[in-house]
């Protein structure tokens, strides 16, 4: 049916998922499903409950217990061509583990909200390109052999009103033969909250996912990106190629930003209302963040939202595009709140942003990174130069971002251990096992749902840091 608030362009498609009375104030809990958990050595639960939501970690069609993949989501080793295409056994594999977790604790796929996808640029044993500048053109094609399948077979699980949706390609993924990971969020069943997916022609995705999905006081994006769908980057966000005018990734952001506020504002929502911005920028685009954030700066002038943003490998949806961006937007005519989060005892978030913004019963913090006031540590990148093989460099980062997170946190009224989602991008997967050792220190009550990625490397925010962290905790 059509939207009263969207519009005559824009179809709407309405899925009642109960009429409680919302409940806002859920506490956390952390489950483990059988059959969608983790080893003890991995640092994740299966799905944790906040609010209204259950998060999920990012799901794969690994057995942990061999790091291969299952035998359900790979070809017969005899048969490999006649058996099962290789990334739909895995995607099935995937959404039987989401499905399995969703419905152990009262949600289910068809209730999900925003979803993020997941997919390697190197597989198996072969090693990073260490030396290239931008390995965007030779991995188009692969990226294309995964997301193309994968996209047919989601279809399987999420037939219609399907979430918000984030499609991302990283250097690589924890599991060497795994092709794809997927993580949502999820309405519980008894929330009590109405979803709602639409679509808008200002941006008309092939992919067959919703631009936006209102959940009772909140509004979560697609990932959208600077084109029409048709004739590769939008021609607003395209540069002159003959004269040295014009910044392309500025453009990018310019009219992404552009097509997103149409869209929300459309569902009524308002821009001086997003609580949440994450920003993936592929190498070209994190170099030129400074022009990003002139743009930034113009969208928000004051209390910007908070904002993680992301080195991704490349952006998926347009071939040479470098910005993709998703947002949540809080809607206080239902009940949805914004209060921006500021502590001294915490570093000042990076760029135009802010430390972190409390909407209802959640806590969305901006970028965390392990360094200090005036870069990466010296003591980071002392351990890094004389005990390169201690990798005591990433636990020093680990530790700097649990003391900031905690203070943050504790300025919002909670902590730390409330962490309900977290994805952590690495510029090494060597690092992993100091990281795990060090992450989960502060998790007493039970690990965070989460997702640990491979970025290209020297594309932190900050030279001379190896990860980026982005977290949502929720409140007491």
């Amino acid at each position: 049916m059509t939207s009263p608030l969207l519009g005559t362009d824009t179809i709407s498609v309405c899925s009642d998922l109960g009429q409680k009375a919302i409940d806002m104030s859920a506490r956390r809990a952390v489950h483990n499903i059988p059959g969608a958990d983790f080893p003890d050595w991995y640092p994740s639960s299966s799905v944790v409950t906040a609010g209204p939501f259950a998060f999920t970690a990012s799901m794969s069609g690994t057995d942990w217990a061999t790091g291969e993949l299952a035998s359900a989501a790979a070809p017969d080793s005899g048969l490999p061509l006649s058996t099962g295409h290789p990334v739909k056994l895995q995607v099935r594999e995937t959404y039987r583990k989401l499905d399995a977790a969703l419905t152990a604790v009262g949600s289910s796929l068809d209730a999900g909200v925003s979803i993020n996808q997941w997919q390697p640029s190197y597989h198996g044993d072969v090693s990073r390109h260490e030396q290239m500048r931008d390995p965007y053109d030779l991995f188009w094609e692969d990226w294309r052999r995964v997301s193309h399948p994968y996209i047919q077979t989601r279809d399987e699980f999420l037939l219609s009103d399907r979430p918000a949706s984030c499609l991302l390609p990283v250097d690589r993924l924890v599991a060497a033969d795994t092709d794809i990971e997927v993580q949502l969020v999820s309405l519980l069943a008894d929330s009590g909250i109405t979803k709602t997916a639409y679509a808008h022609d200002v941006h008309n995705p092939l992919g067959g996912y919703s631009v936006g999905v209102e959940a009772g006081p909140w509004v979560f994006s697609a990932g959208f990106i600077a084109t029409d769908f048709e004739n590769g980057l939008h021609p607003k966000a395209r540069v002159p190629a003959h004269i040295w005018y014009g910044n392309q990734v500025a453009q990018e952001t310019e009219e992404t930003l552009r097509q997103i506020r149409i869209t929300m504002e459309a569902a009524g929502a308002h821009w001086k209302d997003v609580v949440k911005v994450v920003l993936y920028l592929t190498p070209e685009g994190m170099r030129n963040l400074p022009a990003v954030d002139e743009v930034w700066s113009k969208h928000w002038p004051t209390e910007p939202p908070a904002r993680a943003v992301v080195p991704c490998s490349g952006i998926g949806g347009v071939k040479g595009g470098n910005v993709e961006i998703y947002v949540v937007v809080a809607r206080p005519d239902q009940g949805g709140d914004r209060q921006v989060i500021h502590t001294p005892n915490a570093l000042d978030a990076l760029g135009h942003s802010v430390q972190a913004v409390r909407s209802g019963p959640l806590l969305f913090l901006s970028t965390q990174l392990g360094r200090s006031p005036s870069g990466a540590s010296d003591y980071s990148a002392s351990s890094r130069r004389g005990m390169p093989h201690s990798r005591r460099h990433i636990a020093d980062q680990v530790h700097r971002i649990h003391d900031g997170v905690a203070a943050i946190c504790e300025a919002a009224g909670t902590s730390i251990e409330n962490a309900v989602k977290v994805d952590a991008f690495l510029s090494d997967l060597s690092d992993l096992p100091a990281f795990f050792e060090a992450w989960r220190d502060p998790f007493a009550d039970g690990l965070p749902a989460s997702g640990f990625f491979e970025t290209p490397p020297g594309c932190q925010e900050v030279p001379g840091c190896d990860l980026t962290v982005d977290l949502v905790v929720a409140m007491p």
